[in-house]
């Protein structure tokens, strides 16, 4: 039996012994023998017998009832403060002493329960932390647009063809509330997708040679980070705004379309190396210390005169194990770097957190028929607006 039941039970016992011997003489005033066990000490009735007892006797037998059940009492608690070690639980209020002059009711009445609260070691000691999908929550950035023909897009033949291009910016929040307007642009439609917040709703058109600056009316759009999306499964950010009206200058063969207008970039977060290189920076070591033993070897091949000597066929077939373990880890390197790329490549987060590639793509969204196409339309570059303010 487990230690809980055990005690329940045990209890039990004890708050029918107190019932019974210690509410008055509500039975036959005869003697009632009791049987103890040695090993639960519980009080068994007997049936009663036909003698009666005396005044003097009941009182006897009560007294003696009386210190069966202090010392039930006392061996309860101690098993109680033993089984609150065994759990680990902490005392809310210290045990009274135990008193063995107590007076009045107190004497026919059991101790209450300790007030005992379980603790739970495996949550006291975190702290909440942000995930890597969600490191851009609640930050603001600049955007600018550069658009133009690209190599590669699907856009009219016409479209751009003078070279020419729009320069657009805006700022954006990036929130953490859900997005429930769905899009296949975004992995799953909707799925982890957050509200994007354009500030004051409008996006500025730079000037041109024969127009000023201008301002359009925008909503909000939405945004989301994918794991594993981008080239050697990096992670992307993907985002989109939603312009009312065709924007262009007059008599320029560039323009951006009516409707949503989407974006994606690279995303690092640096929440477990705060930013290092590590992956990168380990692999140019390795490359560095080959380069050396192989120009060690050949130093050493080059002092052998005999082209056949043994040593120099020896040291010839070390210098090709090394540099095809040369070739291996330079591959290496050019995964590293897609994986981990140069800093001036990135733009960080306010808190460092996580980068950006300072350059991203720019596509609209086409329908032919049941066909979905997304032609690009040029390509944008980030920067943190909190940077920019300090």
């Amino acid at each position: 039996m487990n230690p809980i039941r055990s005690m329940l039970s045990f209890l039990g016992g004890t708050v029918v012994l107190s019932q019974l011997f210690l509410s008055g003489h509500s039975f036959s005033n005869t003697k009632q023998p009791t049987q103890r066990t040695s090993s639960s000490r519980v009080l068994m009735h007997m049936a009663p017998p036909s003698r009666t007892m005396s005044v003097a006797e009941i009182e006897a037998e009560s007294e003696q009832l009386r210190i069966d059940i202090e010392e039930l009492r006392k061996e309860a608690l101690s098993r109680l403060e033993a089984l609150s070690e065994q759990l680990g639980v902490v005392e809310t209020e210290p045990p009274k002493p135990l008193s063995t002059t107590q007076t009045g009711d107190d004497k026919d009445l059991l101790p209450a329960p300790m007030p005992i609260t379980f603790t739970d070691s495996t949550t006291s000691s975190k702290k909440a932390t942000k995930g890597i999908a969600n490191l851009l929550d609640q930050t603001t950035w600049k955007i600018s647009l550069s658009i133009g023909r690209e190599p590669g897009t699907w856009m009219p033949k016409d479209w751009g063809k003078s070279g020419q291009r729009l320069n657009l910016s805006f700022t954006a929040d990036f929130t953490p509330s859900q997005l429930f307007d769905r899009d296949d642009f975004f992995r799953g439609g909707y799925t982890n997708a957050k509200i994007l917040n354009v500030e004051s709703n409008q996006i500025t058109l730079g000037p041109s040679l024969s127009e000023g600056q201008r301002s359009y009316k925008v909503k909000n759009g939405g945004w989301q980070v994918t794991r594993g999306d981008g080239p050697m499964g990096t992670d992307l950010l993907r985002f989109f705004i939603e312009v009312d009206e065709e924007i262009t200058h007059a008599g320029s063969d560039v323009y951006i379309p009516k409707g949503r207008i989407y974006c994606s970039c690279g995303y690092f977060p640096f929440m477990n190396n705060g930013g290092k290189d590590g992956m990168k920076d380990a692999v140019k070591d390795e490359i560095k210390k080959i380069e050396g033993e192989i120009m060690q070897l050949q130093k050493k091949k080059d002092e052998i005169k005999n082209p056949f000597n043994l040593d120099g066929i020896k040291i010839s077939s070390e210098i090709f194990k090394l540099k095809q373990d040369l070739d291996q880890l330079n591959q290496r390197l050019s995964f590293a770097m897609v994986r981990q790329p140069d800093k001036q490549l990135l733009r960080y987060s306010p808190d460092g957190d996580v980068g950006l590639t300072k350059e991203g793509g720019v596509c609209c969204e086409v329908k032919k028929g049941p066909v979905v196409e997304y032609h690009i339309l040029g390509r944008f570059g980030v920067v943190s607006a909190q940077k920019e303010e300090k």
